[in-house]
């Protein structure tokens, strides 16, 4: 089964690029479709290592969506007529913020030795001091 973190995660993150890429429905000139496409190419390298339980991909997805969290700010003062574009932005990068933070300490939680087994390991008779 899979954990409700990992798949708000990634319906966060498929929401944002569906958003993304609805900008162009929206945008008037033909200069303008360039920058959904600007904006919508960095959400595609994170999802093979959501799928897969990437513990570094869940670590700095969060910083990608901050810079979402703000395309979303700027275009909600800026612009009223993309104001449902905007409010969409803002909460799918919220979601995948929290989203991945959390699911970042689960996996911590769920993956850390307890201090019988860090122990219990024999010591590396190759390794220096």
């Amino acid at each position: 089964m899979v954990h409700p973190l990992k798949s708000t995660s990634i319906a966060a993150l498929s929401g944002l690029l569906l958003c993304q890429l609805g900008l162009i429905f929206w945008q008037r000139s033909s200069f303008d479709l360039y920058w959904p496409l600007i904006l919508s190419f960095p959400l595609l390298f994170p999802f093979q290592g959501l799928i897969s339980n990437k513990r570094y991909t869940y670590k700095w997805i969060g910083f990608l969506s901050l810079f979402y969290f703000c395309v979303g700010i700027s275009e909600l003062v800026s612009s009223p007529e993309l104001k449902i574009y905007a409010s969409l932005t803002t909460f799918f990068s919220i979601a995948l913020f929290i989203s991945s933070i959390y699911y970042t300490r689960y996996l911590n939680v769920t993956t850390r030795k307890t201090p019988e087994q860090a122990y219990s390991e024999p010591a590396d008779p190759d390794r220096r001091p």
